[in-house]
């Protein structure tokens, strides 16, 4: 029997909604490592954080912010790496972290480490993860 007066969209959102109330959420972080050449200039990065089935189906129905789960580390002897804030926010399912590093000597063996820490949507717990630069 066909489903009538539900927009498509919004069918799909319920279905994913019920795979997330199941436990089917998970996050993929792109890229989770990269190399950039040593360097004494300023930088930045982006790292892409989505909510996404087991399948990858993208969690769009979650918009939304996460306050405290991002941290930023690195093993620079001059310079500092840098992110804007520490709270993860999603729209549709997906978030954008641009990761800065000022200008100093970046050298070979060097790197950034941008944590994401694990969250909880909805009762349901989603492991973190990192994304790693590493400088050649």
């Amino acid at each position: 029997m066909a489903q009538t007066g539900i927009q498509p969209e919004v069918r799909d959102n319920f279905a994913l909604m019920s795979l997330a109330a199941k436990g089917d959420i998970e996050l993929s972080i792109l890229p989770a490592t990269v190399n950039r050449a040593a360097t004494a200039a300023a930088w930045t990065r982006y790292v892409n954080i989505r909510l996404q089935t087991a399948a990858g189906d993208v969690h769009k129905w979650f918009t939304g912010s996460i306050s405290t789960t991002l941290s930023i580390a690195d093993t620079s002897t001059a310079g500092t790496a840098s992110i804007p804030s520490t709270t993860l926010s999603f729209e549709n399912g997906e978030a954008r972290i641009p990761v800065s590093g000022d200008a100093a000597a970046w050298l070979a063996t060097e790197t950034d480490t941008l944590t994401i820490g694990n969250l909880t949507i909805y009762g349901e717990t989603i492991t973190g993860g990192t994304s790693v630069q590493t400088f050649v």
